[in-house]
């Protein structure tokens, strides 16, 4: 389950890639699922980010993080950081 978690960014991003390709092959490509399909390799990209920094956590990069991660999605990676990494591994790193 760790490792799932820890590439819970990455699999955003290929969703995002299927809503930018499915619309494309089937000629039906719009405004909607671009942005859609953008929004969610950024949110990947992102996340995958965050859940893979090691740094030590604050509240003001927790508010800075949900901010960029729009949220809904930071408390989606937020979970799953922590399922990705115990405390111990954090302690490596601090």
């Amino acid at each position: 389950m760790k490792e799932i978690a820890k590439y819970s960014g990455v699999f955003v991003m290929i969703i995002g890639v299927l809503v930018l390709a499915i619309p494309f092959f089937g000629g039906t490509t719009n405004n909607t699922n671009l942005l859609i399909g953008l929004l969610l390799v950024i949110e990947g990209f992102l996340g995958h980010i965050y859940v893979n920094n090691m740094k030590k956590e604050s509240i003001v990069g927790n508010i800075v993080w949900a901010i960029v991660l729009l949220l809904v999605p930071f408390g989606l990676f937020f979970v799953m950081k922590k399922m990705a990494y115990e405390k111990d591994e954090f302690a490596l790193y601090n």
